[in-house]
């Protein structure tokens, strides 16, 4: 049976760059051949790559989407695969007539891709055949590889180790010859692609080539993907060959417990250059573990240390000047620099990074609280025991993937060839993700910890826990899902970390993440830019270390001004602009609202037209959603001209550390070609940085409009207010006219009323037949006219008003007066009274109340005189009475 020969239609825009990726990109068909065709340490990585493929399938065999599956994902995908087939080779069979009659109807291209069709058919009709068995055995790696998965010590990765399936790269340039590649049995690729696994880069101490070298000729570059700062203690450490060097642990761990300082020693080269005001020391929040995984990061610094004198017996190999790259003349400088810069993350895929770290943020939480309660129990030493060995289980189990529920997925194809795909699709997720899993595990809540990527929110708002709403408000999130594209993939503002340090003028060690689950070539990586880039230049434009430095520096910080790249990474200036012109077209649509309403205001409208504009007014809920949208963009581009800030304040200080060793160069070279790229990549970054402050500015002036025209509604408001008021007003005067007419009214009828119901009265003096009815109209009339004048003049007439009330006033004031004198001159003449007439006028008073107490059947006590009664009560307020109050209660009895 004849192979599959029918070529593919779809080209890979990502170009191959090594011998793993053109095994993969090659049918299975042609694989064989193609495997021969490679060298021995090409064959040797695809031998390790095949096995770890090997590894990770027998790893998640037991994995299932969520608790509610009954069966595994791997048994799932190999169900949905033979149900596809079975299916694919029954309509196979009614396909391959209608092909036929529509290859003789068509020709040109219509006809070559129907003939393309009827040899993907008869490929299909053989699968249930044997010989088709035969030859898939025949394709199958196993079959021409031999010792497939025998495990190879040198060249393979210990699978139990938290950094499995991390490669480390490194780049090599040589003067005079540029890029070359480094001839390293750990080593795989060509330049400037060549990658190492981390485990053989940082602790294979016999092979690695992260060492120190005194070669002048020729220039290292290794880089990190991940800001972990346990892998470059250890890379550092690497470097100067050093394996006792120890390190302040951060705030959280001394609270713990869990770090206690040695004996003092003499300090290594390594815990020189990772001193704690350069490393432990600059983390922001001081590394508190309480605090939200997403608040670590180095505060951006860019520092001088002088490099350690080299190994004793160590000499550098010799070598004419020319052939030199620039070296200091005196004792070299390390530079340490940290700068932040801008990035991008599917949604997706930050979703999923989130819920890994949610998970391993709780099972510390766990860990902490029982190290606590274990610590009341017993001893300081068994606690430490007992939580080692807790802490081993949790990795053992919780940590597994296969105990990872993610819930169950909300939507599942039906199609047998979509439920396939999909299945596929998920074990290829976890396998793409598995590095990133276990190292967020592993390594998040260490001594060391690792610095996980950060959205823009969380680098601004970093205290807080949860930031996933101002996420999905970023201009970026917002313009990249479109409802209406079901293809479209939401992406987000991401912000890393570039840690860089160049070591004795020869070496670069750098460390900035790569985006989450991306083990297969990413055209959108920094570090993919970065080797293009110096696989692209020539090789005279790199004479320091120092050019390298600002290539990579370069890169980091223009991932969202570089438009030369076809990939996903999201135009963010076109974005933002577009955004802004929305924003602009929404304002000019309230303003033109407003304008209408204005102009309806003007008009002779009824009261129910303005109070309708008045309700219409007070509804700001549009422009208060359209300012929100540009209060919200200007934060993110604030945010963003930080970074650009705070990037070019580090490299002004790198800038400034190349003029302090210019002056000390030696040989052919200078610094005078790095201190003009450094100033012209400063110069760009505050264009980039003013690119976004335009953005800003017209942005500002929107908002400002919207401030204005809220403003504006506000006085509309009033406005209309006031001119309802003035006509409520009116309507009022109205309704008081009215009711003076029924009060006038009311005043010539009421006494009318009186004097005919007076008159009516059944009284003998008025009945009796002696008043005839004309006099009784003339009393009637005369008496009415009276009081209906006085009334009215009262009501009406402010000067008759005056008049009565002075005059009443007047006669109230008369009153009192005559009052106040005759009691006056009562109270003196008693008072002028002789004490034995004062005893007369109360005897005499005594007999009267006697006599009348009789008849009334009241007996007064004896010798109680009126002036007495009630004696044996206490005066009110415990004050006896005055003599003027006497007087005035002997004349009430006189009065009596």
């Amino acid at each position: 049976m004849q192979p599959y020969i029918v070529e593919d239609q779809y080209a890979d825009p990502v170009p191959i760059i090594d011998a793993w990726a053109a095994f993969l990109a090659a049918r299975f068909s042609k694989r064989k051949d193609l495997y021969a065709s490679f060298s021995g340490p090409e064959k040797e990585i695809v031998r390790k790559e095949l096995r770890r493929i090997g590894f990770l399938r027998d790893y998640f065999s037991g994995h299932r989407l969520s608790q509610s599956d009954r069966i595994t994902l791997l048994e799932s995908l190999q169900r949905a695969h033979t149900t596809w087939r079975e299916r694919a080779s029954r309509r196979c069979k009614e396909d391959l007539p209608r092909i036929e009659v529509e290859i003789a109807r068509s020709s040109g291209t219509r006809r070559q891709q129907h003939n393309r069709d009827r040899l993907i058919l008869k490929q299909v009709q053989q699968w249930p055949t044997q010989q088709y068995t035969s030859l898939q055995r025949s394709v199958a790696p196993d079959s021409y590889i031999e010792g497939l998965y025998s495990q190879e010590d040198s060249i393979d990765d210990d699978h139990t180790v938290s950094n499995y399936g991390y490669n480390g790269w490194l780049i090599q340039f040589e003067k005079g010859k540029g890029g070359v590649d480094l001839d390293h049995p750990l080593c795989h690729g060509r330049f400037p692609h060549q990658k190492i696994a981390v485990q053989k880069l940082l602790y294979d101490k016999k092979q690695t080539p992260l060492r120190r070298s005194q070669d002048r000729t020729k220039l290292r570059y290794f880089h990190l993907q991940a800001n972990n700062m346990k892998w470059v203690e250890d890379a550092i450490s690497r470097y100067y060959g050093e394996d006792d060097s120890r390190f302040d642990a951060h705030r959280g761990l001394h609270q713990r417990k869990l770090f206690q300082p040695g004996a003092k020693k003499s300090e290594s080269n390594t815990e020189k250059l990772l001193k704690r005001e350069l490393w432990h020391g600059q983390e922001r929040g001081g590394g508190d573990s309480h605090m939200p995984p997403h608040s670590r990061q180095i505060r951006p610094r860019c520092a001088l240390i002088p490099s350690p004198p080299p190994n004793q017996g160590a000499k550098p190999p010799a070598a004419c000047a020319t052939h030199e790259y620039h070296h200091s003349s005196s004792q070299p400088q390390d530079v340490v620099l940290f700068m932040p810069y801008l990035h991008w993350e599917i949604e997706k895929r930050l979703v999923r990074m989130t819920n890994v770290m949610r998970k391993t943020r709780l099972e510390n939480e766990e860990e902490f609280a029982y190290e606590r309660l274990s610590k009341r129990k017993g001893t300081w030493g068994s606690v430490v025991d007992r939580a080692r060995a807790r802490a081993q289980r949790m990795n053992s189990t919780t940590s597994e993937f296969g105990e990872w529920d993610e819930g169950s997925p909300s939507w599942r194809p039906q199609s047998p060839l979509g439920s396939y795909l999909w299945q596929a699709s998920k074990l290829y997720q976890l396998i793409d993700e598995a590095a990133d899993w276990r190292l967020i595990t592993n390594h998040l809540y260490s001594p060391s910890p690792l610095h996980p990527r950060r959205t823009l929110e969380q680098y601004y708002y970093w205290t807080a826990d949860d930031t996933t709403q101002r996420d999905r408000q970023q201009v970026v999130y917002r313009a990249t899902q479109m409802r209406s594209d079901p293809e479209a993939i939401p992406r987000v503002v991401m912000v890393d970390q570039l840690w860089l340090w160049i070591l004795d003028e020869n070496t670069i060690l750098s460390a900035f993440p790569r985006r989450w689950g991306r083990n297969k070539p990413d055209p959108s990586a920094v570090h993919r830019a970065i080797r293009d880039h110096l696989g692209a230049i020539d090789h005279a434009q790199i004479t320091s270390v120092y050019d390298l430095a600002l290539i990579i520096i370069d890169e980091c910080s223009k991932v969202f001004f570089d438009r030369t790249k076809p990939d996903l990474r999201p135009e963010v200036v076109d974005m933002f602009s577009s955004a802004i012109s929305s924003i602009s077209e929404k304002k000019t649509d309230a303003y033109e609202r407003f304008g209408r309403d204005v102009k309806r205001m003007n008009t002779q409208d009824p009261l129910q037209t303005a109070e309708e504009l008045l309700r219409k007014s007070l509804n700001i809920k549009f422009e208060w959603s359209v300012l929100m949208e540009a209060q919200n963009l200007i934060d993110q581009l604030q945010i963003m001209q930080e970074i650009f800030t705070q990037q070019i304040t580090v490299m002004g200080d790198f800038e400034k550390a190349l003029r302090a060793m210019s002056s000390e160069s030696q040989g052919p070279s200078d610094l005078k070609p790095a201190l003009a790229r450094a100033a012209a990549l400063i110069e760009d970054m505050k264009l980039r940085r003013d690119e976004l402050w335009n953005l800003e500015k017209r942005q500002a002036n929107t908002r400002s409009q919207l401030r204005e025209l809220l403003d504006m509604k506000q006085q509309q408001s009033g406005i209309i207010e006031a001119k309802a008021a003035i006509r409520r007003a009116d309507e009022s005067v109205v309704q008081g006219r009215s009711i003076v007419v029924f009060t006038v009214v009311t005043i010539f009828f009421l006494p009318l009323s009186f004097f005919a119901t007076f008159f009516g009265m059944n009284a003998q003096e008025l009945n009796e037949g002696y008043m005839r009815l004309s006099t009784q109209l003339v009393y009637m009339f005369v008496l009415s006219s009276i009081v209906i004048c006085a009334s009215l003049a009262l009501a009406f007439n402010t000067w008759a008003r005056t008049a009565f009330f002075s005059a009443f006033r007047a006669i109230f004031d008369a009153a009192n007066k005559v009052g106040g004198k005759q009691s006056a001159r009562t109270a003196t003449q008693l008072s002028n009274a002789s004490p034995r007439a004062l005893r007369e006028f109360m005897i005499e008073k005594r007999r009267e109340l006697e006599i009348r107490d009789q008849e009334n059947g009241v007996a007064l006590a004896s010798g109680a005189l009126p002036l007495h009664r009630n004696a044996g009560a206490e005066p009110q307020g415990g004050r006896r009475p005055s003599r003027a109050s006497t007087i005035a209660n002997m004349w009430r009895w006189k009065s009596v």
